[in-house]
């Protein structure tokens, strides 16, 4: 699976849906799923997280991140068909480019994208499930 930067926010800043991030995540450590993130999402992370708390809440943060999920970096490969998803999907929905690279991401990853937001179901590509969808299935 790849995690957009979506549901580690909720779980974070402990919003809705927080509780099903924290079953996947509580999965991933005990290395029942392999986990990606796009390496963009690093960078999302902090700043969101820096932004809502402050910069030592995000770099702890990040320390959990970088031992329990693999990192993906945005190569040659991926940063073009970001860049294809976001021409393609700017005109119909909106594609944010973060977005439209994580998307590439999970492409390459072959990995079902794990997120919240209802603009990855429009890119046919890739399988996007919501964190309560994920866990649903993975039953």
């Amino acid at each position: 699976m790849v995690l957009d930067t979506y549901p580690l926010v909720i779980f974070f800043k402990n919003e809705t849906g927080a509780d099903d991030v924290q079953k996947i995540l509580r999965k991933i450590e005990k290395g029942r799923i392999d986990a990606f993130i796009s390496t963009l999402t690093i960078s999302e992370i902090y700043y969101i997280l820096a932004r809502y708390m402050n910069a030592e809440f995000a770099t702890t943060v990040l320390k959990y991140i970088r031992i329990n999920l693999k990192r993906t970096p945005v190569n040659d490969k991926i940063a073009e068909k970001g860049g294809q998803y976001k021409f393609q999907y700017v005109r119909t929905k909106g594609m944010p480019l973060a977005d439209a690279i994580i998307a590439a991401t999970a492409l390459e990853e072959k990995a079902v994208l794990i997120s919240g937001e209802k603009h990855f179901k429009k890119i046919e590509e890739i399988e996007t499930k919501s964190p309560k969808e994920f866990l649903q299935s993975f039953r």
